[in-house]
């Protein structure tokens, strides 16, 4: 029965689940009260959707009615107090002191309501067109005046009359409508093509040119557009699922569909490509969610093109502009660098490589200027040159960049000698520094939403890295037995909550299921864009950092947190255990907490 009245009345799923618990709450306290029938006066005491639930027990037949119809208030609206024996005052109908509009009796105050609004808002000072002074004014007009701005301005000439209002509570809030005139009709519509059949082919794929359609389409609602019957439908499917996903871009996305449909038709697939020109034309048409609607639908022709990493776009695009020979020798780097070499090793992730390519890239464009045809010629003296203007972690990272270029070139038999063989890169993590006490103890305090204060504790008590945080799994927390698994490639690490992550993470898996109780991704960690997303992304790393404290980041609480475990323990296996770091880096904190005890000893 509530399905039903939820499809009458375009509820959302989440406005379903919220009556649904409201309605078990209801026949809970009928089941208490051991009657089979339950009074309407109990409706009272629910904290919200009286009405729906009225409605819900009338039509299954186990509300007792009363004998006059209840008005059911809400919880915290108290009802108005009168003087037993006596009448409310009612004061006459009069006119606004600033709009003129006629208030009928029984309003108090000698203006009306929206122009109470207006003096809230709006500053003081004389109409540009009824000249009357100390009104609050929007644009140089006042509130009876401003509706007539379009009408001055196709007639210049009209008299600076008034029409006389009356304030009757009806329509939508806001300012009253302007007056429409006429105005220069619009172009017909453009004839849509004839719609390519279901199962019929193209012969010539050529790219279509939204910019001559979309000038004709201005100012048109899309509501003109002549569709098919299977367009229709698919226009309405789309806003269904829109308003269960609360898509902010609503608007756009359904019209953005409804002239793709009109001009492509609904038979054959649309290519993916087509539906991103479109939304290249205008900044009020939308792309990715169209395609998402259509790809599950099955009429969307993709592009591989446009599924591509986007490191590995950027490296392409880098090694173009490089001259033939110079851009095999590179690319030959990172085919080993993604284990296609001559031997086999770590495969390495695009987003891994594509920052030692953009450390090495201007090195490579000064020696392309200086007629360097292939890194063959490149010396010792050139490396050092180019190492000699860098310092800190600038220098660091090219020094890396460099000796993993020329290392695995040599070990390819691509080049005679490595010439950076001899660089110093020294340690790349540096030495971590523990956390002021005082920062410490109140970042939990200050941090306030439940996704920041999970975030916070995992970095600060559990010491995981900003790249896992992306990747945890809502299957992989276990409440029950207090555990949290970190995937990291083929292994596993499981982390045991103590009270403290176990409340917090509690908290926000409440906090997710009422925020977002349709959403199916899988990833622990969501946000208002990737929990209703179809395609089920991980949250971004900006969004990770934005509830951290000023002074503190993620990185920094992790490394005091290992820290301090090092300084109390000094043992590197029950870091490795308690943390799943490896033994070099486990070493790396034990030396740094204790450098008496790691310390060389003079010869």
């Amino acid at each position: 029965m509530l399905e039903e009245i939820a499809a009458e009345q375009g509820l959302s799923r989440g406005n379903r689940y919220r009556k649904a618990a409201l309605l078990r709450l209801a026949l809970a306290v009928r089941a208490a009260e051991g009657t089979r029938l339950m009074p309407e006066v109990f409706l009272r005491d629910l904290p919200a959707c009286r009405n729906t639930i009225r409605v819900v027990l009338q039509r299954a037949g186990l509300l007792a009615s009363e004998p006059e119809p209840l008005r059911l208030l809400p919880a915290s609206r108290r009802p108005p107090r009168t003087v037993a024996g006596r009448v409310p005052r009612c004061r006459s109908p009069r006119s606004c002191a600033d709009c003129q509009a006629w208030m009928s009796s029984g309003q108090y105050g000698s203006r009306c309501t929206p122009c109470q609004h207006w003096r809230e808002k709006l500053t003081r000072g004389t109409c540009a067109r009824c000249h009357r002074q100390e009104l609050p004014l929007r644009k140089g007009r006042c509130r009876s005046c401003r509706p007539y701005r379009l009408l001055d301005d196709a007639q210049p000439a009209t008299t600076r009359y008034t029409q006389l209002l009356i304030d009757v509570a009806v329509g939508g809030p806001g300012p009253p409508p302007p007056i429409p005139v006429d105005e220069p009709s619009y172009a017909d519509l453009p004839p849509a093509p004839a719609h390519t059949a279901a199962g019929q082919e193209q012969l010539f794929a050529i790219r279509r040119d939204w910019t001559r359609l979309l000038p004709r389409l201005q100012g048109r609602n899309t509501a003109e557009l002549v569709l098919t019957g299977a367009a229709a439908r698919l226009v309405e499917d789309f806003s269904r699922v829109l308003h269960e996903r609360q898509s902010p871009s609503h608007n756009s996305n359904i019209r953005t569909l409804s002239i793709l449909l009109y001009w492509c038709g609904a038979q054959a697939a649309i290519s993916e490509r087509d539906i991103h020109d479109l939304a290249r034309t205008g900044p009020d048409l939308k792309a990715k969610t169209v395609c998402q609607f259509l790809r599950d639908r099955g009429i969307l022709l993709q592009d591989p093109d446009l599924h591509r990493d986007v490191d590995l776009r950027w490296i392409d695009t880098t090694l173009a502009a490089l001259p033939e020979n110079l851009a095999d020798e590179v690319g030959q780097w990172v085919k080993v660098l993604r284990s296609r070499g001559r031997h086999e090793g770590e495969v390495r992730g695009y987003d891994a490589i594509r920052p030692y390519l953009v450390s090495i890239q201007p090195v490579l464009t000064a020696w392309v200027e200086a007629d360097v045809l292939s890194l063959r010629e490149i010396t010792r003296n050139h490396v050092d040159a180019a190492v000699n203007g860098h310092s800190g972690r600038a220098r660091r990272q090219l020094a890396l960049a460099l000796r993993s270029l020329f290392r695995t070139l040599k070990r390819e038999r691509v080049v005679f000698r490595d010439p950076a063989r001899h660089l110093r890169v020294g340690n790349p993590t540096g030495i971590p520094k523990p956390v002021p006490s005082d920062l410490l103890a109140s970042a939990l305090q200050q941090t306030k939403s439940p996704l920041g204060r999970l975030v916070l504790v995992l970095a600060a008590v559990h010491a995981v890295p900003v790249h896992e945080l992306r990747t945890i799994l809502t299957c992989d927390l276990d409440l029950a037995r207090g555990t949290l698994v970190i995937r990291r490639g083929l292994r596993r690490h499981t982390l045991y909550l103590e009270e403290l992550t176990h409340q917090i993470a509690a908290d926000w898996l409440d906090y997710r299921h009422r925020r977002w109780p349709a959403s199916t991704n899988p990833h622990l960690l969501v946000s208002q864009r990737s929990a209703l997303d179809p395609d089920h992304p991980a949250v971004g790393k900006t969004l990770l950092r934005v509830d951290v404290p000023p002074g503190l980041t993620l990185v920094r609480l992790r490394q005091d947190r290992i820290l301090n475990e090092a300084a109390e323990t000094a043992d590197p296996l029950r870091l490795m255990r308690l943390f799943g770091i490896t033994e070099k880096t486990a070493m790396h904190y034990v030396c740094t907490a204790h450098p008496e005890r790691t310390a060389k000893l003079p010869r």
